[in-house]
């Protein structure tokens, strides 16, 4: 716990002195805001689960309330003598009757420490993401045709981490709503059935990589995003996974933000999703197993065997105020009338290194919040390529 007090000791002081005392100001405002608005799910909308360390293993809490500094829950571990990685593990050992009945009883509650608690989010590297599935995203990205489906490769990592930059690099934020489901989802009636867990992540890219890798002749394919949003410390995800009664009622009430040295980029409704869940579901098991995308000089499936399994999640898309805008026609006309990809390449390169030379992407120093109304936080500190080896920080404190 002491290192987690001083890994965000630290998170401060970086970018006080990096941005001067003002950047403080806004860091308090924007952790301010957060306290106010976060929050648990009421118990007759549903239930919230969180992770915590104790004993050298991970216990799954049902949390019941939530103050500035704590989180009250039952330790569902304790009372099924079950510990797992994934809450869902645990949840379903008990059956949900039975956590239904520990929920109303209100028994066994315990204090945990927000500082304490984990991330949320699945086991596995591959997950199904949503591109410009908010109106006004797609407007400033100039793709605001439809939104489209990519896989993206990342482990899940938890609510306090770092995203790594470096020269060429135009590192870009994104906080969008994940969810997953408590079984394998091979067809829409195995959707219906299914428990969905909702939690907050982040989706870092680079906007090099994008360019790069995009497919100008037809974006809304998805080619370049797998390469351009995969790898370490890309997806961090919350502490928090709420489990809705009605999911569709609960995401219009869901809200989430982003800050960069606490100043508000982001500020979203997850009603404005163009495709919901159930859309972005359906597709990607009617093209998941026989449609390809470019990744790693290859071509690779959204899911194996046409199921999306346990563990992964979907990334629903983010909303408007990321640092990417949609280049200029100008430049666009240019790459289009190319001899050759070699000459597509120095385009690109010149492009990279002018947006580069603006530092508006976010460079080393930065710390980037996002924040939900009812899914918790995460906390990331931008670092030099090479500087986040070893154990990435699991924790992360209250705003």
């Amino acid at each position: 716990m002491a290192t987690n007090v001083w890994f965000y000791a630290a998170i401060l002081s970086v970018s006080c002195i990096v941005a001067g005392l003002s950047a403080c100001g806004a860091v308090d405002a924007a952790r301010a805001e957060s306290v106010a608005s976060a929050g648990s799910m009421p118990y007759a909308d549903g239930l919230t689960f969180a992770q915590v360390n104790e004993e050298n293993r991970l216990s799954t809490l049902l949390v019941t309330g939530m103050g500035d500094t704590h989180v009250q829950g039952i330790d569902l571990s304790r009372i099924s003598n079950h510990y797992a990685q994934d809450v869902f593990d645990v949840v379903n050992g008990l059956t949900w009757d039975q956590v239904e009945r520990i929920a109303r009883a209100g028994q066994g509650v315990r204090s945990f420490p927000k500082v304490d608690l984990v991330g949320v989010g699945p086991r596995g590297l591959a997950h199904i993401a949503a591109g410009t599935n908010y109106p006004e995203h797609g407007k400033e990205t100039g793709m605001d045709e439809d939104a489209f489906l990519f896989p993206k490769f990342s482990q899940a990592t938890g609510p306090a981490g770092y995203a790594e930059t470096g020269p060429g690099v135009l590192l870009d934020y994104e906080a969008e709503v994940c969810a997953r489901f408590d079984r394998p989802v091979r067809t829409m009636a195995d959707f219906e059935e299914a428990k969905k867990g909702f939690f907050l992540c982040g989706d870092f890219s680079d906007r090099a990589t994008l360019f790069r890798g995009i497919n100008l002749k037809n974006p809304y394919s998805g080619d370049g995003f797998p390469d351009a949003k995969s790898g370490p410390g890309r997806f961090p995800t919350s502490q928090f996974l709420v489990v809705p009664r009605d999911w569709e009622a609960f995401l219009a009430q869901v809200n989430f933000k982003t800050y960069v040295d606490g100043e508000k980029r982001q500020d979203v409704n997850a009603s404005d999703m163009i495709k919901n869940l159930r859309t972005i579901v359906k597709e990607t098991l009617a093209e998941g197993s026989t449609r390809t995308w470019s990744y790693a000089s290859g071509r690779v499936p959204m899911v194996q065997r046409s199921t999306i399994g346990t563990e992964s999640a979907v990334l629903t898309g983010t909303g408007d105020g990321v640092v990417f805008r949609a280049p200029s026609p100008e430049l666009i006309g240019k790459l289009m009338a190319a001899p050759n990809r070699k000459r597509e390449l120095e385009i690109i390169d010149a492009y990279v290194e002018e947006e580069d030379a603006t530092r508006k992407y976010l460079q080393i120093g930065n710390t980037v919040r996002y924040t939900s109304n009812y899914l918790g936080w995460i906390d990331t500190r931008v670092v030099s390529t090479g500087d986040a080896s070893g154990a990435r920080p699991q924790a992360a404190s209250q705003p």
